[in-house]
């Protein structure tokens, strides 16, 4: 136990080395970070207002009024961003694989997926935090949102558990390429997927299209189904004060099958020498 939390300690102490080290190499460029402080936020608040017009013009969007797709829609952009800012990586993994880039993490004495993501953390990802806070605070505002202790716990866990859920896909579509010795490009539409079946109510789509994005691959809590449980709309699975935490155990098990699967197609690398 007492090694175990060492170890535990020793990953901790080198994240925070790592995060450090990334906004003094951040603040080095600051026409860089001033650019992407524009666009990344403008992109969102784009893609927000071109919701509210389509409220206006043809009203509630599947039963779900402006303030709740505000709230759905805040949600998805944070979990977005909390998972371009740890596991952005997961993208350009064929580019790593196919150029023998595993070679230096796999004689370091840490785990080759934590250095993999933890040691190239993507700082620039908090620009996507600043429209999803502000498009969720609207959100709570407009749905006149209790918040209190129990909101925000339930909050919270569920933003963990969706933003394991997102990494989990990236590092599982990514881990392909040990297997097909390509570099799978497959961040934009990865990207695009997740914008239409998180930012908006995924009871929209066909009854087919629902039962893949909720069994087979679960984008469907990522948003929808605590968001509905949060706001007290829907049926079925969005109902219960626990379906947040059902997220983030989602969350932890899709992690864990593409760890696994990370480390089947890790036995198949061959290094830049071979």
């Amino acid at each position: 136990m007492k090694k175990a939390l060492c170890e535990l300690g020793h990953y901790f102490e080198v994240t925070m080395h790592v995060i450090k080290m990334a906004f003094l190499t951040i603040i080095e460029y600051p026409s860089n970070i001033a650019g992407w402080l524009i666009s990344n936020p403008l992109q969102f608040i784009v893609g927000f207002a071109t919701i509210k017009f389509v409220v206006e013009a043809f009203g509630e969007i599947n039963g779900w009024n402006y303030g709740q797709l505000a709230f759905l829609y805040g949600i998805s952009v944070i979990s977005h961003a909390l998972s371009m800012i740890f596991f952005v990586q997961g993208w350009f993994m064929g580019y790593f694989v196919i150029e023998g880039e595993f070679d230096r993490y796999l004689t370091r004495p840490l785990g080759v997926l934590y250095q993999f993501f933890f040691t190239n953390i993507n700082i620039f990802g908090i620009t996507d935090l600043i429209p999803g806070i502000l498009v969720f605070v609207y959100g709570c505002v407009k749905c006149q949102v209790h918040v209190n202790a129990w909101f925000l716990l339930q909050v919270i866990v569920m933003l963990i558990g969706a933003t394991l859920i997102r990494g989990g896909i990236y590092i599982l579509i990514g881990s392909t390429s040990f297997h097909t010795r390509n570099a799978v490009d497959f961040g934009q539409y990865t990207q695009e997927i997740m914008d239409k079946t998180t930012m908006y109510p995924i009871s929209m789509y066909p009854e087919s299209i629902q039962f893949i994005l909720t069994f087979l691959i679960p984008i469907g809590w990522v948003s929808f189904y605590p968001v509905s449980s949060l706001l007290g709309i829907g049926n079925g699975f969005a109902n219960g004060l626990l379906v947040p935490f059902l997220t983030l155990l989602i969350g932890i098990l899709m992690m864990l099958l593409a760890g696994a699967y990370f480390k089947a197609g890790l036995k198949k690398y061959e290094s830049a020498g071979n």
